[in-house]
């Protein structure tokens, strides 16, 4: 054998040891690994295996969410994220609403190296080599509370936009034309917070998606219907007792005008519009400073009758006080009294019908009538209906009288002033009172005359009586003479000067003949006897007697 052959032979030996060697070691190795596939617990986290940073090696799964659960409350705390808008920075704070699925973390860690059994030593050797880091990033859990977060920090008030608004001040309508602006997308900003917080980043600063505002058209009718108001004066409510209705003062403006200078206007700036400004004569200021404060008229008639009548006047003037008229109203007596019925407590008493004085339910209401017709006289107010008696009444002047009956003649009259009146009536001590408040606002008076125009005398209309003796008489009735009567408002200024005069009334009143029952029956015959006997029997002839003596029956007082 040669030299060379041997050092083949020894190559071939070496070799053959080195492969013996290397399955040896390979041997050796795969014993290892297969010990080392063995020795991973199935119940435990493999060491050096780290969730976010804290370490769960060694932990059972339930252990390590728990961990991770903790690790994550106190690396959150403090989570903010920057949004950026409209050139500022704002701080959204994030914890509250964050949430972290510590079980799934931990199901995450608890999978590594507890996979196949040969890949399990592959898995231990890696982590306790180099260690195993596993990441669950946090999401948004609660959305309600990030928008409320986001809303904390005032990025949901952002809006550049102006809307177009408007104030009235004096005479001018100031309108403040809007100005397209920007606002806050806070869905689009929401939607940006999740994504950031699912790549667990918290330091890059997030641009707020922005949206561009919308001006809202200006309808200038709308306007105009929302400021326009009618003039009218403070009042006084009769639904609501009479309280005070304020005034208002009237506003309008041309909306055609309004609209031309509005349209070329630019945005965000004022437009002036000249407003139409009408005050109300009577303000709430002035009504509560003179209502019912002056005494425009009153009149004051002595009553007299019958007790059914004075209860008659006493009923119709409680009836009238009180009564109040806003200015423009028109006052009826016949409404006011209603119909006189004994139900509502009225008494038969004499009352004039067709000339004749006759019982009639209510009578004697007209006194009342003819004191508040005197007394509306000397408030100057507007008389719209007025009907004289037939005959002068006795218990006031003439002319200054106002009959009235229910289905027939009214008494009306009309508030003519600008303030509100009331009606003041009152009996007591024999004498009704009337008397009209309201507002006087000058220093005139009113002063009534009556100038007599004709006079129609009364004759006399005797009237045989058979069952009276012949000789004698008895008045039935009284006469009246009639008359044609023309009366005069007067009024006449604070100094006493008379301002002017007007035609009232022309009242017409008939006259009434005086009646007389004459008798007409004879006396019995007697014997003729001497003179001497006459003289001695001391009787005389029928033109010593009492022939042509009357006995006087007065008229009844005069009712409604």
């Amino acid at each position: 054998m040669g030299r060379r052959q041997e050092r083949r032979k020894r190559k071939q030996r070496l070799r053959r040891k080195r492969s013996l060697f290397g399955l040896c070691v390979l041997a050796v190795l795969c014993a290892g690994y297969l010990l080392a596939c063995t020795m991973v617990d199935k119940n435990t986290i493999v060491d050096r295996v780290q969730v976010n940073g804290a370490e769960v090696g060694g932990l059972t799964a339930e252990q390590a969410a728990e961990r991770i659960r903790k690790d994550f409350e106190e690396g959150y705390a403090d989570a903010v994220l920057t949004v950026s808008a409209n050139g500022e920075e704002y701080q959204v704070e994030m914890y509250p609403s964050l949430s972290l699925d510590a079980e799934a973390a931990a199901k995450k860690a608890m999978a590594y190296g507890h996979g196949s059994f040969l890949s399990r030593g592959a898995d231990l050797l890696k982590a306790k080599l180099f260690g195993e880091s596993i990441t669950e990033n946090p999401t948004v859990g609660d959305e309600e509370k990030l928008s409320a977060a986001i809303d904390a920090t005032g990025l949901s008030a952002i809006n550049t936009t102006a809307q177009t608004t408007y104030e009235v001040t004096g005479d001018t309508l100031l309108i403040h034309k809007g100005k397209t602006g920007v606002s806050v997308d806070k869905e689009s900003l929401t939607a940006d917070i999740r994504k950031a917080v699912s790549e667990d980043d918290f330091a890059t600063v997030i641009e707020s998606p922005m949206l561009t505002g919308q001006v809202a058209a200006t309808d200038m009718q709308a306007i105009y219907d929302k400021i326009h108001a009618k003039k009218s004066n403070a009042t006084l409510d009769p639904k609501n007792d009479y309280k005070i209705v304020k005034s208002v003062t009237g506003i309008s403006f041309d909306v055609n005008s309004a609209k031309t200078t509005f349209d070329a206007a630019e945005e965000g700036t004022d437009v002036s519009i000249p407003l139409t400004v009408k005050k109300p004569k009577i303000t709430t200021k002035k009504l509560k400073k003179h209502l019912f404060k002056d005494k425009l008229g009153s009149c004051t008639t002595s009553v007299g009758g019958s007790s059914a009548r004075i209860s008659n006047v006493n009923l119709a003037a409680e009836t009238l006080n009180g009564i109040i008229l806003l200015p423009g109203e028109t006052f009826s007596y016949n409404d006011a009294l209603g119909e006189r019925t004994t139900d509502r407590g009225y008494q038969a008493a004499p009352a004039y019908s067709n000339g004749e004085s006759v019982q009639e339910v209510g009578g004697g209401i007209c006194q009342v009538s003819s004191t508040l017709y005197k007394a509306t006289l000397l408030s100057n107010l507007k008389i719209v209906e007025h009907h004289n008696h037939s005959y002068v009444s006795s218990y006031i002047g003439i002319g200054m009288d106002a009959t009235v009956s229910w289905g027939g003649p009214d008494y009306q009259f009309k508030n003519n002033t600008d303030y509100p009146i009331k009606i003041v009536a009152d009996y007591s001590g024999g004498q009704v009172t009337c008397t009209i408040y309201g507002a006087k606002m000058d220093d005139t008076h009113v002063e009534m005359t009556a100038e007599t125009l004709q006079v129609n005398s009364c004759g006399t209309v005797y009237q045989d009586d058979p069952d009276m003796a012949e000789g004698t008489s008895t008045v039935v009735s009284s006469g009246h003479d009639g008359y044609v009567v023309q009366t005069y408002r007067n009024i006449y200024d604070g100094d006493g000067k008379k301002i002017s005069t007007t035609k009232e009334a022309y009242c017409v009143y008939r006259k009434k003949d005086r009646v007389v029952r004459v008798g007409t029956k004879s006396a019995a015959p007697v014997e003729e006897t001497t003179a001497a006997d006459e003289t001695a029997s001391g009787e005389t002839d029928g033109s010593e007697g009492t022939g042509g003596s009357e006995t006087a029956v007065g008229d009844a007082a005069a009712g409604e």
